[in-house]
């Protein structure tokens, strides 16, 4: 895959594309499982663990836009999971998330600066690249 570089980087809830969100993140890792063998001194990997996917996503508030930022809120208020949740590299390479929890919303205020928001997930089901 050749690089890429933001310049359509998009979150998207369903087909709608989230209002001053444009800035995103994530980090995918997986565990290993370690123990020692018959009275080794040490450890040896046996497979690996549980993947966990968690992330942020970032940009400016925007309380009109209630096809994205207001769905994102309410899911994260509620406690609800997301089931169409897109992070888009660009216009059709995106990663997407079939259960991602929205676990915390934080916002700032400052005079005369537009007011930034993030919001951090976790995923609970699968995590794929559009193009893989």
């Amino acid at each position: 895959m050749a690089t890429k570089i933001g310049t359509n980087a998009l979150v998207k809830v369903g087909a709608a594309t989230v209002a001053d969100l444009a800035n995103w993140s994530f980090t995918d890792t997986r565990e290993a499982i370690k123990a020692p063998v018959f009275g080794e001194t040490f450890n040896k990997v046996h497979g690996m663990g549980t993947r966990n996917v968690t992330g942020s996503i970032s940009g400016y508030l925007n309380i009109a836009d209630s096809n994205g930022q207001e769905i994102i809120k309410k899911a994260y208020q509620d406690g609800t999971a997301i089931t169409d949740f897109y992070l888009y590299i660009d216009d059709s390479i995106y990663y997407t998330g079939s259960e991602v929890y929205i676990t915390s919303c934080n916002v700032s205020a400052a005079v005369n600066e537009v007011l930034p928001i993030e919001f951090s997930f976790e995923v609970s089901e699968s995590w794929t690249r559009s193009d893989e």
